[in-house]
């Protein structure tokens, strides 16, 4: 399945990643999630340059492979299609446009999403080659629902996340 994603990602520090995750709580229905995304490229990280992400992401027991490509942005709001489908294996190879793709390396999120009206906050602590960061993501279906939560606390408008 394909979908067009609008989202806007800041990598926010520690005290306002606590700061945000009390104030989400205490206003909206929250979700938490614990999830492993593996990820995919060539040596040369040909798609990374290209400015796609291939990737399986394990949520509990169920793993989709998810395909981000042309990826574009207007202002500080990125777009992309994304392909998911489930797979019931992880592969050590994955052919995608005909490119061979190897695991390059894994990242553990910690997510917390919260339902506003028309859009899903996460808020993210991640864990990856030794290093914790903690990031907020907006997402909507599109680019009109998005709404401009990341300035309302004060966000970097030029930060795009990771």
């Amino acid at each position: 399945m394909i979908e067009k994603e609008y989202e806007r990602k800041s990598l926010i520090d520690c005290e306002k990643y606590n700061l945000l995750l009390n104030n989400f709580t205490e206003k909206f229905p929250r979700e938490d999630i614990f999830q492993i995304n593996y990820y995919y490229d060539t040596p040369d990280f040909s798609l990374l340059n290209s400015g796609e992400t291939l990737r399986a992401r394990q949520i509990e027991n169920v793993l989709k492979l998810q395909y981000k490509y042309n990826k574009t942005r207007i202002d500080n709001i990125r777009i992309s299609d994304e392909y998911s489908e489930k797979i019931n294996e992880l592969s050590k190879i994955i052919t995608v446009n005909g490119i061979e793709t190897y695991n390059i390396g894994f990242m553990v999120t910690e997510r917390h999403n919260f339902n506003l009206e028309n859009c899903i906050v996460s808020l993210d602590k991640n864990y990856y080659l030794g290093i914790v960061d903690y990031e907020i993501e907006v997402e909507t279906e599109t680019e009109s629902d998005l709404p401009d939560i990341l300035n309302e606390f004060t966000f970097d408008p030029d930060s795009i996340g990771k």
